[in-house]
């Protein structure tokens, strides 16, 4: 079979033909429907400073195939896998847990001590076949496409994010950070009520996208009076009720506390690189804010939530999509992501 495999350090990939990889017992293997380019998939396409800490840190060993965010149809099962069926429509969880260890054992396996990574420690899904361990295979409902399933691992940390605070009717929610993961964030927050939700990014396609939700203001984040502006519509309160930082970029840290009333809640998304300095007094004490941290998807509680939304049409992860390539075309793919686009995925 075909697929798009890192052959080791450096930047780029190859699309070449690799064997079928035999199954295991407590595997599944499926059809490759729909997979999605991750910013994970960038930085090691790319062989940055962020994919180098991945491998050092996950002890990876190449070759091995890219690609975590996907959907497909299930063809074979391994022989101890009772709860999964040939002809059943999935998507992937990314984290693989030990299921051993006390998060796992406490209810917290999507922050495993002892985790796996689907597309780096394990061979990934840019490929015409996958294959993962059955207790990380989701189930998709009738009413959600391939497409919106192939999104369901970075729409999941929406949803892991937003049930994380307590969006209230009538909440003004700031966003920031408008790539695919803010987009569903927007929606979601509009589902739970929000009455406006004001989004932030300095990328001008990007703040278009955030644009076409109903109640959504969007704010260039370079733009000299933003506080002010967000101060503006938020008089009443004397700021947003709630925050996503979902950007991962540390100078966002220089304003957004000042962008979030007294007593608000402030939910972190993004993953910045360094050390972020921050003043604990003023920014926390003094405004008694509400931190949450977000890390991947509770399994399977984000996951079940956010199929309930999409099947109930609350949520359409297809406005997210702006870009459609094939395996073969893999390199306009990876190029693209430095382009005016939203989610970018690989079809059959």
């Amino acid at each position: 079979m075909k697929a798009i495999i890192k052959q080791g350090p450096g930047a780029g990939a190859a699309y070449t033909d690799v064997p079928i990889p035999e199954l295991a017992d407590n595997e599944v293997r499926f059809t490759v429907e729909s997979a999605a380019i991750c910013g994970t998939d960038v930085h090691l396409y790319n062989w940055d400073e962020t994919a180098i800490s991945f491998v050092d840190k996950y002890h990876v060993g190449f070759p091995f195939t890219l690609g975590h965010e996907v959907s497909g149809v299930i063809v074979e099962v391994g022989k101890n896998v009772r709860d999964k069926k040939v002809g059943e429509r999935i998507s992937l969880e990314t984290h693989i847990p030990c299921w051993n260890c006390y998060p796992c054992k406490t209810g917290n396996a999507h922050a495993c001590a002892n985790m796996g990574l689907y597309g780096i420690t394990y061979n990934g899904a840019f490929a015409e076949y996958g294959k993962a361990p059955a207790d990380i295979v989701f189930s998709l409902p009738d009413t959600v496409s391939f497409e919106e399933g192939s999104m369901f691992e970075p729409a999941a940390v929406a949803m892991h994010a937003v049930e994380n605070v307590r969006i209230m009717p009538g909440d003004t929610v700031l966003v920031y950070g408008c790539g695919p993961i803010g987009l569903v964030t927007i929606q979601l927050a509009l589902a739970c009520g929000a009455s406006r939700v004001i989004a932030i990014d300095v990328n001008p396609f990007r703040l278009d996208m955030a644009r076409k939700y109903v109640d959504v203001t969007a704010i260039n984040g370079n733009d000299p009076h933003l506080v002010e502006q967000v101060r503006d519509l938020t008089i009443q309160h004397g700021g947003v009720d709630v925050a996503f930082e979902v950007t991962g970029a540390a100078p966002v840290y220089e304003t957004i506390f000042d962008l979030i009333r007294d007593c608000g809640t402030l939910a972190i998304i993004g993953h910045p690189a360094g050390s972020v300095p921050i003043n604990i007094t003023r920014n926390i004490n003094q405004k008694c804010l509400t931190i949450k941290g977000t890390f991947g998807r509770r399994i399977w509680q984000s996951w079940l939530d956010l199929a309930a939304m999409v099947g109930s049409k609350r949520v359409d992860l297809t406005k997210i999509v702006t870009h459609r390539y094939t395996f073969d075309q893999f390199e306009e793919a990876f190029a693209m992501t430095h382009g005016d686009a939203g989610k970018i995925l690989f079809k059959k």
